[in-house]
């Protein structure tokens, strides 16, 4: 393998990491460490508006902690990075979304999942920062939305 190769392979192994990282954050609230992901004029469009521009860390980090809490699960699949050049990456995802109401502080227990499931795509432009790679724009999109049946009984 040559060394370019070797490079490429850790360079789109960065990126992945980076978007599975912040997915994990979002779904764990942690949102100074995932407003950190985004680079200083980074934006981001939610699969839930498309077409609406967050632009800046700040304001990123504003959208996050502004949201009505509650319990979510990203589901990251399909992850493929496309090296553009040496200072930028595109990496493409699906995403399944699971979400609940907030659990109570404290206690490990399990919450029922409203019936609503969203199957999307996320479209990250990373790009290199000082050595460090960022997320510059994150597209979301949803495709699928599945409706579940209540098994309520008369």
């Amino acid at each position: 393998m040559s060394n370019r190769t070797i490079e490429n392979m850790l360079i789109e192994w960065q990126c992945q990491k980076l978007v599975t990282r912040s997915i994990n954050l979002l779904d764990q609230g942690r949102w100074q460490e995932l407003a950190n992901c985004y680079a200083e004029d980074g934006e981001l469009y939610r699969p839930s508006a498309p077409t609406v521009k967050i632009e800046g860390r700040d304001s990123i980090l504003e959208s996050f902690t502004s949201r009505p809490a509650k319990e979510t699960c990203h589901a990251l699949t399909n992850i493929e990075a496309n090296i553009i050049d040496q200072g930028l990456v595109v990496v493409t995802s699906r995403v399944v979304l699971f979400a609940a109401n907030k659990k109570a502080e404290g206690i490990e227990s399990m919450v029922q999942a409203n019936a609503d499931i969203f199957i999307g795509r996320f479209v990250d432009e990373i790009k290199n920062v000082n050595g460090e790679w960022l997320i510059a724009k994150r597209q979301g999109s949803i495709e699928l939305h599945y409706k579940g049946t209540s098994d309520k009984t008369e």
